[in-house]
């Protein structure tokens, strides 16, 4: 590395990326992209907002974990600079989000399913609570 290059070793895959400081290997991205990428996360919390209020049933938690999913992308690759890494790192956020949404998911499907059990239980096995009996002085007297 020479001093009027001001490359970092390993960033050479950035070569016609001017969006960094001179010396840096930060990326300072423009206020347009910053704005958009705003507008898209106000439009995709809208449509959470929108989806909720909708009887989906099932795909509600589908749309739900989806739209989370593509928000927490978003992020990572704007704000957390993923989108200027290796794309090595880029695959390995995407596995393990799509991970993640594939558990949450599968547990609250799978919770769903049993639900008209517990239902059929509770209306054959009341509920009932022993009685109290007060005595005098909070002590217990045997009779």
């Amino acid at each position: 590395m020479t001093s009027t290059t001001h490359e970092a070793e390993g960033h050479g895959a950035h070569d016609g990326h001017h969006e960094g400081l001179p010396g840096t290997i930060g990326h300072v991205s423009s206020w347009k992209s910053l704005v958009t990428v705003l507008t898209v996360l106000i439009f995709l919390t809208v449509l959470t907002v929108a989806v909720a209020q909708l009887d989906l049933g099932r795909l509600n938690v589908v749309g739900a974990i989806g739209i989370a999913c593509v928000k927490a992308s978003i992020v990572a690759l704007w704000f957390m600079h993923l989108r200027y890494d290796k794309r090595f790192n880029f695959w390995i956020f995407i596995s393990s989000v799509a991970f993640v949404a594939w558990m949450v998911g599968y547990i609250l499907f799978d919770s769903s399913m049993y639900q008209h059990n517990i239902k059929e239980f509770r209306e054959t096995h009341p509920i009932t609570a022993p009685e109290i009996h007060e005595h005098d002085g909070g002590e217990e007297h045997a009779e």
